[in-house]
């Protein structure tokens, strides 16, 4: 393959243009550099596609792309690309190396905030795309959705494909490259991804914090009140205990099954990697179905008064706890939003004081994404397989369903077509974390791949 050539002859252009990308700060938060950076990307599509088009939502821009094949012939396979420009803050700034925003490489590996999640993966398919068509190889039709919000939920995705849906009508694959691999240190086609449904519940029982000698034994503590709600939500075993939460949990079909079999993972490795001793999750469950097939609960972060050096005996005016719930496909989030809402309202007429207490709650529902599943059976899942073993020379891993979530839904409704995730990340990046990092040899073999997934794609007939 030229393309291949081609890119082997670019490596230094292609890093030295990741990391002008990179330098912008594109905080999901900060839109002035999100669109910075969509500005770039236009920039740069505009030297090659054949359509380009940003699309202006209530939050951060969505970009749109396409490139037609340069080989016609009848029933050309159409694939679509999905990342995401935009980034998580950098924060603790204090704990980076290497400053966030300036890439540096050390011992092999690109540190940058973003590098990994997602622009490095992102841009891995986009060199792809002009690598073959600088080879005069590109025999596939390509588009491509670039995500300005995907850190904060992804809001407005839904809308503003559904404002280009016929763009999407003649898709037959989707190709999302993000996330880390597997921590087997394998490459990896995942199947699905879990979605997410995250909620706060903001306690406030009086007006200040109060000694807890002198208004001790009177005024009520809302971290104690929040202990007593969220005991309702999650037993001892980690299973859920909200109403209807299990109801419409899928059943992994037999190749799932089998390729999770495959995975070989130990669980002593896991306990080693994260410095464990014991597994939390559904005590009755297989270890690795807890992480791909099962739905979680989750505490993700509490708030309330002072602790350690700045510790005050006080009993705190209010408590604040983050949750957030992993579904696994069939759930919807908004029946999962339903069902823990009627939770609070059974609670309420179970006693008096839970009814006082949940009335000075407040509950508010943040980010969801729907979970996906691609069947193992569909012809694509041989041709990804063999690229991603070709790209990156040893034979992937096959992941039913990521743990992670991510946008997919959205991909979903305007396509129809199935969904893969191939990350070219490694396990070991960081993402979200300080020190973020994308091994050199992960991304070439990302963009490998993708060369070689293209040109694959060619031979493929959809009748």
């Amino acid at each position: 393959m030229k393309g291949l050539d081609i890119f082997e002859k670019k490596k230094k252009e292609i890093l030295d243009d990741l990391f002008d990308l990179i330098r912008i700060p594109s905080i999901t938060g900060k839109k002035e550099e999100v669109i910075k950076a969509a500005e770039w990307l236009i920039k740069r599509l505009n030297r090659t596609a054949d359509y380009v088009e940003l699309i202006e939502t209530e939050g951060n821009p969505v970009v749109i792309a396409e490139w037609k094949a340069q080989i016609q012939r009848e029933n050309t396979v159409t694939i679509l690309f999905y990342g995401h420009y935009d980034v998580q803050p950098p924060d603790p700034i204090d704990d980076w190396i290497s400053p966030p925003f300036e890439p540096e490489i050390r011992e092999g590996r690109i540190y940058a905030r973003g590098v990994g999640d997602n622009k490095g993966q992102l841009f891995a398919n986009l060199c792809a795309i002009e690598c073959a068509l600088e080879a005069n190889e590109l025999g596939v039709a390509v588009k491509f959705v670039f995500d300005g919000e995907e850190e904060t939920g992804s809001p407005y995705l839904d809308q503003a494909l559904k404002s280009k849906s016929s763009f999407f009508k003649d898709v037959d694959l989707v190709v999302v490259s993000d996330g880390p691999a597997d921590t087997t240190w394998k490459p990896t086609i995942e199947f699905g991804a879990r979605g997410i449904l995250t909620m706060r519940i903001e306690h406030m029982v009086s007006n200040t914090d109060v000694h807890s000698g002198n208004f001790g034994g009177i005024q009520p503590n809302p971290v104690w009140d929040l202990i007593s709600i969220l005991k309702t939500i999650r037993d001892d075993e980690g299973r859920c205990l909200i109403e209807g939460f299990y109801d419409n949990v899928f059943t992994p079909s037999a190749k799932a099954l089998e390729a999770t079999e495959q995975l070989k993972r130990d669980p002593e490795d896991y306990k080693k990697q994260l410095g464990l001793t014991y597994f939390g999750g559904e005590q009755d469950q297989p270890l690795e179905h807890r992480k791909m097939f099962r739905p979680t609960s989750n505490i993700r972060g509490i708030l309330s008064g002072s602790v350690r050096e700045k510790a005050r005996t006080v009993i705190p005016r209010e408590a604040v706890v983050d949750l957030d719930f992993r579904l696994v496909p069939h759930q919807k989030p908004e029946v999962i939003r339903l069902l823990i809402l009627d939770h609070f309202e059974k609670l309420k007429n179970q006693s008096e004081r839970m009814k006082q207490i949940l009335d000075r709650c407040e509950i508010s529902f943040g980010t969801s994404f729907y979970p996906l599943f691609t069947p193992f059976e569909l012809p694509w899942s041989d041709i990804l397989e063999e690229a991603v073993k070709e790209g990156f020379g040893k034979d992937p891993l096959k992941v039913p369903i990521a743990g992670g979530s991510l946008p997919l839904q959205p991909l979903y409704e305007v396509t129809e077509k199935p969904i893969y995730i191939i990350p070219y990340a490694q396990p070991d990046e960081n993402n979200h974390a300080p020190n973020e990092n994308m091994m050199v040899d992960w991304f070439e073999n990302g963009i490998k791949t993708c060369i070689i997934l293209l040109d694959k794609l060619v031979s493929i007939n959809k009748d």
